[in-house]
């Protein structure tokens, strides 16, 4: 049996949808094992030995064959370890704003508060709000509105205030 990338992340979703700490699947070929970390904010993929699955933001990169998952994300290595990011849950697009005619979340300098909506992503045709998970000052949007985005991928970068 071979497991499609799509089928992955439907699963990744369903359990993150369900608010399930953790999820496991095993056959001859496959062994997934889905696990959320801390308050459930990321999910973990972990593949047996037999069988390589990749978290969600390499299988892109080794998909295409793009250098490291810094550079296929767009960003240098400073950018993403330099100070607090925002991080995407899962794989999908990215919106600035609530509709093409409004007025984007946050941008550059703004001030947010921990569960603040600072953009959207869609995924299976389902909107998801992503929300800061600190108080600060927004440095920088990492993504474009309308970009497509891997799970983990940074958007956008928080100064602590």
């Amino acid at each position: 049996m071979k497991l499609e990338l799509d089928e992955i992340f439907s699963v990744i979703n369903k359990v993150n949808e369900a608010e399930l700490d953790s999820f496991a699947y095993k056959d001859a070929d496959i062994k997934l094992s889905i696990k959320r970390k801390g308050d459930g904010a990321k999910e973990s993929v972990r593949p047996s030995a037999s069988k390589r699955v990749n978290p969600a933001p390499q299988i892109a990169q080794a998909a295409d064959g793009q250098g490291e998952p810094d550079e296929a994300a767009g960003e240098t290595k400073t950018e993403k370890t330099a100070g607090i990011t925002i991080d995407c849950p899962m794989v999908g697009t990215f919106y600035t704003a609530p509709a093409k005619d409004k007025e984007p979340f946050v941008t550059e300098g703004d001030t947010v508060k921990k569960g603040q909506v600072v953009g959207i992503v869609e995924a299976m045709k389902l909107m998801n709000e992503i929300k800061s998970e600190y108080d600060g000052i927004v440095e920088k949007v990492l993504v474009e509105n309308e970009q497509l985005v891997e799970y983990g991928q940074p958007l956008m970068r928080i100064r602590e205030a």
